[in-house]
């Protein structure tokens, strides 16, 4: 049965210095007993825990389960946010598979910075997955199935129970007394995963009892080679980023085209993205690194999008990205933090940065060209162009002026005329840019 306190040890053991804990919580078995489990043991947890449950909206009775997720958290005084998400219709994928980019997203949006969002898999979901994975072809990065932590937005995610059977979680909520949501997707043999759990380890458990375990046991050992291989893999991707953080196309051409997709891969997973299906990303690969200069080729999946801008691969949310609705020129001083409608601007010191006495006097930030006169246009132009700012950013990122003018854009630079040693770094941070900041 399902221990409390080895559940809490394991976790810290996963992410022992979160911000805050939030349980994904869907109000089906796996996520109550997991609620459940860690509000017994929520004094030994160094944070706040808390709980999101998402609502996909595509069972009738949607609303009704996030009542009930509310009625559970209030019960165990655990604070809940719901948020309801739009599941787009599948192209080239299941429905299934629709949901859960569409939740990954919201969880990526809703973390805060150093939380830790726990997820309630356990060892029979882990050997679903590798199946599932490996009847779809799966290499290496595939077949290690669910990692028990990864980035996620702006913090971390962690699966403490991946080790534990179902019937544990059962034992657990049954000797509590604890009741829980039956979704009858669960139970639809139209999707693979149901099938699999429902026909196919069953056959499995018959004939080896403790089938689950040992898929999970192959699982570790496939994640130890995959540790291996990220090592290298790491030194790769150091060589191959330029002086901003960012890969260099021609760094990367310089490996072998199947080392190129790994280390590519490989950031994307350091960066908290899923990465796009191996075919997808290895013709995607040849076109960011191989197209002629004037292409400007895109590498656009559902969790995310890479584009090339002057030789580096710049790694972009998702979402289209819009300008800001309608930020006015304000005046700043460069003393605290500087909130606007697309994020938000500070200041420190830095070994080198804007002049500090200038910042002192008092700048502008501006965040449209086209509230600028022809002349402030044409000196913003030419500034865009020395520090390299990409056309997409041009509208999102601001500028600061000194009178007419611009002086610096927070993540790309300063003006030289306006450099110091030591200097202010000015740092732009967007809501919803998760895990990304910018500075100057």
């Amino acid at each position: 049965m399902l221990d409390p306190g080895a559940l809490v040890a394991r976790l810290l053991a996963l992410a022992p210095a979160a911000a805050g804990y939030r349980v994904a919580f869907s109000g089906g078995r796996d996520s109550t007993a997991l609620l459940h489990a860690l509000a017994e043991g929520r004094d030994e947890l160094p944070a706040p825990l808390g709980a999101v449950h998402i609502d996909h909206g595509l069972h009738a009775g949607s609303a009704r389960w996030a009542e009930h997720c509310r009625a559970v958290c209030q019960r165990l005084g655990v604070a809940l946010e719901c948020r309801r998400v739009d599941v787009p219709s599948p192209v080239g994928q299941g429905l299934e598979a629709a949901a859960r980019e569409a939740r990954y997203r919201a969880f990526s949006a809703l973390v805060a910075p150093g939380e830790c969002l726990v997820l309630a898999h356990h060892a029979e979901d882990q050997a679903e997955t590798f199946l599932l994975r490996a009847l779809r072809g799966g290499g290496l990065h595939g077949l290690c199935a669910m990692p028990t932590t990864r980035p996620l937005g702006r913090g971390r995610l962690a699966r403490p129970l991946l080790e534990v059977p179902r019937a544990s979680l059962t034992a657990y909520l049954q000797a509590r007394g604890a009741d829980w949501i039956e979704d009858p997707a669960n139970r639809d043999p139209a999707h693979d995963r149901v099938y699999l759990r429902e026909h196919v380890l069953p056959a499995l458990a018959a004939r080896w009892p403790d089938a689950a375990g040992r898929l999970q046991a192959g699982v570790a050992a496939l994640q130890a080679d995959q540790a291996l291989l990220d090592g290298y893999l790491d030194s790769d991707l150091a060589a191959a980023r330029a002086a901003d953080g960012r890969p260099a196309v021609a760094e990367l051409l310089r490996l072998a085209p199947y080392r190129r997709q790994a280390v590519l891969r490989h950031w994307l997973v350091r960066s908290g993205h899923r990465p796009p299906p191996g075919r997808r990303l290895a013709v995607g690969v040849q076109a960011l690194l191989e197209s002629g200069e004037g292409a400007q080729p895109e590498l656009r999946w559902p969790d995310g999008c890479i584009r090339r801008y002057r030789g580096r691969l710049h790694l972009l949310p998702a979402e289209s990205l819009g300008a800001d609705p309608d930020p006015e020129p304000c005046s700043w001083f460069g003393r605290g933090a500087l909130s606007l409608a697309g994020g938000t601007l500070s200041a420190r010191w830095s070994p080198r940065g804007i002049d500090g006495q200038l910042l002192a006097q008092g700048v502008t930030v501006v965040f449209r060209a086209a509230v600028l006169d022809a002349d402030a246009r044409r000196r913003l132009q030419r500034l865009y162009q020395r520090l390299g700012v990409p056309p997409w950013e041009r509208s999102r990122v601001p500028v600061v002026f000194s009178g007419h003018r611009p002086i610096a854009v927070p993540g790309y630079g300063v003006a030289p005329s306006c450099r110091a040693m030591p200097g202010v770094r000015l740092l732009w941070q967007p809501p919803r840019v998760a895990g990304q900041s910018a500075s100057s």
